[in-house]
């Protein structure tokens, strides 16, 4: 029996490592699961280096898998070394939009554990939002993240449900039948495409956006408990 042990845990711990970090942080956002973000992590940075735009995307990963589980502690822990990862590859890449809506979504992500930040990163994450777009407009993951601003930011401040569904729709469009399989920020822009829809008033488009991303990846239970909330309601 414990030879048997010994086998399925070797098997096990080389199914992972040949895992690629992209289909680590699949994995990782399908079930919330912190252990699994790491590793994407430590992957992304085995594969194309610790200072990669891929590192950069498995930590920002993590951070948005914080919010779904509410663990601030963790956020905190890979909050700056993320930030300052994105503001290098800015420095860098002048002429690049997606490291610049990345840092605009931290620093989002910021803002929503500390509401008062707001008033010295409201205008920063802004002007790299406009700055990404400038630079790279048909980007899905810059249209993606402009959109999810538009979702989280309160109307007073510039919020609006109307155009995240435009944006959230566009990026979905500009994601080709390549860049869809086992991608985290492909299911994760359905999903706000379906929370636009709701929060704009579309229940119905909401749903049907909903039960498109189940058929896509049967697995996704977030959007199974989403699109059952909103049968319930």
């Amino acid at each position: 029996m414990k030879i048997l042990f010994k086998i399925f845990t070797l098997v096990l711990t080389f199914s992972i490592s040949a895992q690629s970090s992209k289909q680590m942080q699949y994995v990782a956002y399908l079930k919330a699961s912190k252990i699994m973000w790491e590793k994407s992590i430590a992957q992304a940075k085995e594969e194309s280096g610790d200072d990669s735009f891929e590192a950069a995307m498995a930590m920002y990963g993590m951070l948005n898998n914080t919010m779904a589980t509410k663990d601030e502690a963790t956020f905190n822990e890979y909050k700056d070394q993320t930030i300052d990862l994105l503001k290098e590859l800015n420095e860098d890449n002048p002429e690049w939009g997606e490291p610049r809506a990345v840092l605009s979504s931290v620093y989002g992500l910021v803002m929503a554990y500390s509401p008062w930040k707001g008033m010295y990163l409201g205008m920063k994450s802004s002007s790299l939002m406009e700055d990404a777009l400038k630079l790279q407009p048909e980007s899905p993951l810059v249209q993606k993240l402009y959109g999810g601003s538009k979702l989280y930011t309160p109307e007073m401040f510039g919020g609006n449900a109307e155009e995240a569904v435009t944006a959230s729709t566009r990026s979905l469009e500009l994601f080709d039948d390549d860049s869809t399989t086992e991608n985290w920020v492909y299911l994760d822009t359905m999903m706000g495409l379906a929370l636009a829809y709701s929060e704009s008033g579309q229940n119905e488009k909401a749903k049907e956006t909903l039960r498109k991303a189940i058929a896509f990846e049967p697995q996704y239970e977030w959007a199974k408990a989403v699109l059952e909330k909103m049968n319930k309601s």
